[in-house]
């Protein structure tokens, strides 16, 4: 087991990934399902945010908000106040993991039949 914010060093030398966000897994598969396929907003902001030499951009995309603290975590998914797609029931319940195929599963209400074909894309449908 490797625990790390290198993404760099997650595509190098693991088989696996686990993307976590608040103490709660979020998505995981393997790591070259997830990396070409995120399905959560929160893993595909992480994966915009890495530095890329064949680009010209200035800065880094970042995520806006900050990360709950322990003593005030939302009620439902611990990710929805930092959600530009966060929906009605992701401020009240927390998603269960859905599988995607391929080893791959997410926690997000954002995944269903019509937004699982567009995740090829690396954005949500709706």
């Amino acid at each position: 087991m490797l625990i790390t914010h290198n993404l760099g060093v997650v595509a190098e030398v693991c088989e696996d990934v686990a993307v976590m966000y608040a103490g709660q897994i979020i998505e995981s598969g393997p790591v070259k399902e997830v990396f070409l396929h995120p399905a959560h907003p929160y893993t595909q902001g992480l994966l915009r945010a890495i530095p890329m030499l064949n680009t010209t951009a200035k800065t880094l995309e970042s995520i806006p908000g900050v990360v709950p603290t322990v003593q005030n975590f939302p009620k439902g998914c611990r990710y929805a106040p930092r959600c530009a797609y966060a929906k009605k029931e992701c401020s009240q319940e927390r998603p269960s993991r859905r599988d995607l195929g391929n080893g791959h599963d997410v926690a997000c209400y954002l995944i269903e039949e019509e937004s699982v074909t567009c995740r090829e894309t690396n954005q949500f449908c709706k």
